[in-house]
């Protein structure tokens, strides 16, 4: 007896059932790979933000005010909003600051990043050695 060969529709079905199961499986991995790569992007951004703000009150010439402060910047074509809280430590000269970022557009809990340092003016006990950068230059001598 000559059986014709090939696939039945009951199988091609069933084929193409497991194919569209295993591409929605793939797809699904793909979005969450690149959601989770924009969050961390942003993350990263926000962390620099509030870097640059920690670094703006060390190199100002005044101890920043024991207060609560907002302001925005721009950073890779994107508005941020930040939060400064400045603190008392029990060391005087030296206060605690705590710098929070979140997107200008997002929702107002949605902090990015949180950085926390501490700004102080430094006191020193003894005079400075003078540091010889250029090991042909001798060290000079001191007083």
């Amino acid at each position: 007896m000559n059986r014709p060969r090939g696939f039945t529709l009951i199988e091609v079905l069933v084929a193409l059932a497991v194919a569209a199961i295993g591409l929605a499986g793939v797809l699904a991995v793909v979005s969450n790979a690149s959601s989770n790569a924009a969050s961390l992007r942003d993350r990263t951004f926000a962390g620099w933000v509030a870097a640059n703000r920690l670094t703006e009150l060390r190199l100002a010439q005044t101890m920043p005010s024991v207060d609560r402060t907002t302001g925005d910047a721009e950073l890779a074509n994107l508005r941020w909003e930040w939060e400064t809280t400045v603190i008392q430590t029990q060391v005087p000269g030296i206060r605690r600051v705590d710098v929070r970022v979140r997107l200008a557009d997002g929702p107002d809990d949605a902090w990015l990043a949180t950085l926390s340092g501490f700004v102080g003016r430094t006191q020193v006990s003894a005079p400075g050695a003078p540091l010889a950068w250029d090991p042909e230059t001798p060290p000079a001598p001191e007083p």
